[in-house]
């Protein structure tokens, strides 16, 4: 098991004169990526107004926790999505499944846009907003697996860390539109109109965005090395035993660095947005614009360590990750802690420095983990869980931990602990390449 480059020798690159085909696929893919993220981020950004609109009055920390567990359902019910469609990706292909999750995803949102609240029918509503959730996180589920398999068979072999990492950069980009279009509503409304009807233009936003998705990848092309599967019959007929009989040790490597990887990840574009508005109390469009800054500047990040995956080992990236998640969580929550729009700012940068550092690499990784007969179920079943145990709760735990201990510090302790876990994982499971 390497941090290089796996493929069978009898599996080419993408033709020199087929670049351009390549590249269009790739902007197909990570556009489609990029719009099923989006609604994470319009959710996880509303979530002090979705609070108020779906659960009953009272406690506003129990509504706030209410919400990020409904949040977090998007996340649990990932691995069933990687499951079923990334069977589907490894059978029938990568393009059609990343059709049909971006289709679900569509349908879900725009649910979502129209959904009564609390005050209209009661109980109802929290439950139509979980079944909803429970929708987009299968979709979700296997839509990311499945896009960074296909970016990566879609690469040539000296650039599979940059094309791994526009998976990363896209999803993100999703999310960093997602921030920009709540930025705007609350600039533009007033909070009696946002929680009105304002919230639910994002939702129905993203049904159009959703649309150019789903026209993109109508006309993808098939990934070229899922073709070669097909024209030499060497498909995987059950890719869920083939993965677990003889690929159980990449499965559980995935999980491992997922630990410290997911669980930074979503501290920073999961809790730290709400942390910020309501805890260190800054009002919403300082906050805002705070997140968006700080991730746009943690995009460029992401592309810059994916080209340098391509030239430094991969292993000691991950090593260089999880040192800097060891040391920089406890300042970084000090500063952001102080409040004001420099502190908070500056804390969120240096905070993105190691996820940039995860997400430049972490889809070369995982993807050459796994032989192509079972790389979408392999990659998107074991991304899936790492994502359902440590993502989808981190936010809920977080802000508990900060309730019940009473200090800020609390998630800092979290990310630092997950990072020690991966650290060792990568310390272990991967050798050392030449």
């Amino acid at each position: 098991m390497t941090s290089q480059s796996s493929l069978p020798d009898n599996v080419a690159a993408p033709p020199t004169e087929n670049a351009a085909l390549s590249r269009r696929s790739v902007v197909a893919a990570g556009t489609g990526n990029a719009l099923e993220f989006y609604d994470f981020a319009v959710f996880a950004s509303l979530t002090p107004v979705i609070s108020t609109l779906f659960f009953p009055a009272g406690n506003p920390v129990a509504a706030i926790l209410s919400t990020l567990a409904l949040y977090a359902v998007g996340f649990v019910v990932r691995p069933v999505g990687a499951i079923l469609l990334g069977q589907l990706a490894d059978r029938r292909g990568r393009k059609f499944t990343l059709f049909l999750a971006l289709t679900l995803m569509g349908v879900t949102t725009v649910l979502v846009g129209v959904m009564p609240t609390y005050a209209q029918v009661g109980i109802l509503a929290p439950a139509l907003l979980c079944l909803a959730r429970v929708l987009q996180g299968i979709s979700v589920g296997g839509e990311f697996g499945t896009a960074a398999t296909y970016l990566i068979e879609h690469s040539p072999r000296h650039k599979r860390g940059l094309y791994g990492s526009f998976a990363v950069f896209s999803s993100a980009s999703g999310s960093v539109l997602g921030i920009f279009v709540v930025l705007m509503l609350t600039i533009s409304m007033t909070q009696e109109t946002l929680s009105g009807w304002g919230w639910r233009l994002p939702f129905l936003l993203g049904f159009p965005l959703l649309a150019i998705g789903m026209y993109l990848r109508f006309r993808l092309a098939e990934s070229p090395e899922f073709e070669e599967l097909k024209a030499e019959g060497t498909r995987a007929q059950n890719p869920l035993r083939t993965l677990f009989r003889e690929h159980w040790r990449a499965f559980l490597t995935v999980l491992g660095i997922s630990v410290g990887y997911q669980i930074l990840s979503a501290t920073i574009q999961g809790f730290l947005l709400t942390h910020i508005r309501t805890v260190v109390g800054m009002p919403a469009v300082p906050a805002l614009t705070t997140v968006l800054i700080a991730a746009l500047l943690g995009l460029g990040m992401v592309l810059v360590v994916g080209t340098v995956a391509d030239r430094i080992e991969r292993r000691t990236l991950l090593l260089m990750a999880c040192g800097l998640a060891l040391v920089l969580p406890l300042p970084c929550m000090l500063i952001i802690s102080l409040g004001g729009f420099g502190p908070v700012l500056i804390g969120q940068i240096v905070f993105w420095i190691p996820l940039a550092i995860f997400g430049g690499v972490v889809s070369a990784v995982f993807a050459d983990l796994f032989p192509a007969q079972v790389r979408a179920s392999g990659f998107g079943i074991a991304y899936g869980f790492g994502v359902a145990g440590f993502a989808g709760t981190t936010p809920f735990v977080a802000t508990l931990l900060v309730d019940s201990s009473g200090t800020v510090l609390a998630p800092a302790w979290y990310v630092i602990a997950a990072a020690a876990v991966t650290m060792v994982v990568v310390a272990t499971a991967m050798r050392r390449t030449t």
